[in-house]
């Protein structure tokens, strides 16, 4: 009774090795994960987000500017 046991987990042994690895290089991965420029990519997502913001403000003054200046129809 106790050989099947040892080749069950002979045989999954190798499956569940490979998941364990996976677990441990994205974690570390996501921690330490950093662009060409040193900076993480938690960072550059907010660089992103605060370029997008200003020029969503740029393009809503634009939209704005051309309504008023709209000539009736």
């Amino acid at each position: 009774m106790e050989k099947w046991m040892v080749e069950l987990a002979m045989s999954w042994l190798p499956f569940v090795a490979l998941v364990v690895l996976w677990i441990w290089f994205s974690r570390r991965q996501g921690m330490q994960a950093r662009g060409k420029s040193g900076v993480t990519l938690i960072e550059l997502y907010e660089q992103q987000v605060a370029e997008t913001r200003r020029m969503n403000g740029f393009l809503e003054r634009i939209a704005l500017s051309m309504e008023k200046h709209e000539p009736p129809r």
